[in-house]
C-alpha cells in the first residue's frame, strides 16, 4: 500500500469542485460543506485540477474583471490570447428602483 492520504472525492468530482470554484468564486469551505468533505480535501483538489486544467489551456487570470464585450476583446488583443466566452444568462436583480412616467418611484421587482 502507498503512503499518503487517500483521496475522498473521485477524480469527476475533483474536477466538479474545482471548475465550479473557477466558475462561480465559490469558496471552498461551502464547497467542502456540499460534498460532505474537509475543507482540506478541497483545497487539495484545486491544487491538483486547476495545473491540469492550465496545461490544457483552460485558465483563469486572477484580478481581471471584463464587464463588457469590449473589455474582452481589448484584453485579448493586448495579451494575443484566445478566449471561450460563456454565454449563459444571468438572471440579476436591477441596481435601483424603476422610474415610472408620472415620477414616482416604484420598487424593484421581488423574486417571489
Amino acid at each position: 500500500m502507498g503512503a499518503g492520504a487517500k483521496h475522498r472525492l473521485v477524480f469527476v468530482d475533483r474536477l466538479l469542485v474545482t471548475l465550479v470554484h473557477l466558475r462561480h468564486g465559490t469558496t471552498h469551505d461551502v464547497l467542502a460543506c456540499w460534498f460532505g468533505v474537509d475543507l482540506s480535501t478541497v483545497t487539495r483538489a484545486v491544487g491538483e485540477v486547476r495545473p491540469l486544467l492550465a496545461e490544457r489551456g483552460c485558465t483563469v487570470t486572477p484580478g481581471i474583471r471584463l464587464r463588457t464585450l469590449a473589455e474582452v476583446v481589448d484584453h485579448l488583443g493586448a495579451s494575443g490570447g484566445t478566449g471561450i466566452i460563456d454565454g449563459s444568462e444571468i438572471r440579476v436583480r436591477p441596481s435601483c428602483p424603476a422610474s415610472v412616467d408620472d415620477g414616482s418611484v416604484r420598487p424593484a421587482p421581488s423574486d417571489a
